[in-house]
């Protein structure tokens, strides 16, 4: 007999709280409502700072590009179709017979920069430079003239902006698939 008591007690004090419930609550956007505008909001931001993100990464890919085109201009492009798959940037002073020199910078295709060092047995060693150190010449070697430091730095210029330049790209492929998925969770597409 007390549980049906407590329970009919219980079913009372549901309805009640209900009713209190919908009368104050009326017209008033439920919770769920709410947090979905909260979510189209957030897309929406999202979606505005990707198209923003893009225009960047498209004026620095145009900036980059014609920087590039500059630096080039200095440089000669070598690379033996028969044997390299990569080609090589050099300095005017090095290109045509690099053999009579034991130490010269260059500059993959790729964005590399490598100091090549030739020993009296006529053998390669290629060092990369990390690009994104602070003061890449930290991982020159020592006793270097200041002319080739000057050769090295102008070879750093040209890597460091064809790294920037592939780094741009890729910032605008991914703001661009960015762009697309906010634009299909939004229905714009």
């Amino acid at each position: 007999m007390k549980r049906i008591l407590y329970s009919a007690v219980g079913i009372a004090a549901v309805a009640v709280f209900s009713a209190i419930c919908f009368s104050s609550c009326n017209g008033k956007p439920s919770m769920v409502e709410q947090r979905k505008a909260e979510i189209r909001e957030h897309d929406s931001l999202e979606l505005a700072q990707a198209r923003a993100d893009l225009a960047v990464a498209d004026s620095v890919i145009a900036f980059k590009a014609f920087e590039l085109e500059d630096l080039k201009e200095g440089f000669v492009f070598e690379k033996e179709e028969k044997y390299q798959t990569v080609g090589y940037y050099v300095l005017p002073s090095y290109a045509g017979n690099k053999s009579r020199f034991t130490f010269f910078p260059e500059v993959e295709e790729t964005g590399k920069l490598l100091l090549v060092s030739i020993d009296k047995q006529r053998r390669y060693a290629f060092t990369e430079v990390v690009l994104d150190d602070e003061d890449y010449t930290a991982q020159l070697p020592a006793n270097l003239s200041d002319a080739m430091l000057k050769d090295i730095a102008k070879c750093y210029s040209l890597a460091k902006t064809m790294q920037d330049l592939e780094k741009a790209k890729a910032d605008k492929e991914k703001m661009g698939l960015k762009v697309q998925f906010y634009k299909r969770k939004m229905g714009m597409e």
